[in-house]
């Protein structure tokens, strides 16, 4: 969804900047009053009620209170859940248009009228409600498909960055929105030790002592996907997947502008150059 936004290499990172550091300073906050208010945690935990609806009721006392203050993180669920779906069908659209997907040219389809990835919006919705099926028939089975897919979007998050810090991070090209080097080597080291220990704890069993019922079944899954990735990328991937695929009018527009740019700044210095000799 970057792309649909204007000047996208600046206005980008500058918000997704922006949104870490709104959402770091609410969070905090938010999680500092619940603290303050949560009463005895092993009520809060054990609670069948969830924890944060006991947390509102030890707060309030009351019923209709506790229920009203749950509504306001619905409400911002319900349009989370609305950003989450629209960025995931774009990330299918953009996979399929790049040829790395089963089926490509029917997810990489545009609806002519609705101007979005129709297609690939109703795979995401279809594979949210099967997942929802999974829940209603085991719940350990879901919570290892949850697990698996914070790990793995994890992973696939720290590759790239990794990949960057190993070759000195040279790799990018000359772009509008630089970090400090320092900042930058900071911000890369600490994303990738955050994932190392979250994909960690994402593997450890939710209860002990563990069982087979209990256990999670994160690796599992996860190993699923791996194999299946494998798979597609030797049967289909390796011959269509092209990369992130660039218009060439848009890459030849840009060439113009910075030719037309340098000619310009050219003709000025030359202009002062032949102003300067004159007047001499």
């Amino acid at each position: 969804m970057i792309e649909e936004i204007p000047n996208p290499t600046v206005e980008g990172p500058r918000i997704m900047v922006a949104c870490v550091g709104i959402g770091t300073f609410t969070g905090f906050i938010f999680l500092v009053v619940l603290l303050l208010v949560a009463g005895p945690i092993d009520n809060v935990i054990e609670s069948e009620a969830g924890p944060l609806l006991r947390i509102f009721f030890n707060a309030t006392n009351s019923r209709t209170g506790s229920i009203i203050l749950l509504l306001f993180p619905l409400i911002c669920i319900l349009f989370a859940t609305i950003t989450i779906m629209t960025t995931s069908s774009r990330m299918t659209w953009a996979f399929a248009r790049d040829g790395g997907l089963p089926l490509s040219r029917v997810f990489a389809k545009v609806h002519p009228t609705l101007e979005l990835p129709l297609n690939s919006l109703v795979l995401t919705t279809l594979l949210v409600i099967i997942f929802g099926c999974i829940f209603l028939g085991s719940e350990s089975a879901f919570n290892a498909i949850v697990s698996a897919s914070v790990v793995a979007l994890g992973v696939s998050y720290a590759m790239p960055v990794a990949i960057n810090c190993l070759r000195g991070r040279k790799m990018l090209r000359e772009r509008p929105f630089t970090l400090p080097g320092w900042f930058g080597w900071f911000a890369n080291l600490l994303g990738i030790a955050y994932t190392i220990v979250t994909t960690v704890f994402f593997l450890f069993p939710p209860d002990l002592p563990v069982t087979g019922t209990n256990m999670n079944y994160c690796i599992v899954v996860f190993a699923i996907i791996i194999l299946i990735s494998a798979f597609q990328w030797f049967v289909d991937g390796r011959k269509n997947f092209k990369g992130p695929r660039v218009e060439l009018s848009v890459v030849q527009v840009d060439s113009d502008t910075r030719a037309i740019a340098n000619v310009k700044n050219d003709g000025t210095d030359n202009n002062g150059d032949s102003d300067q000799a004159g007047t001499a």
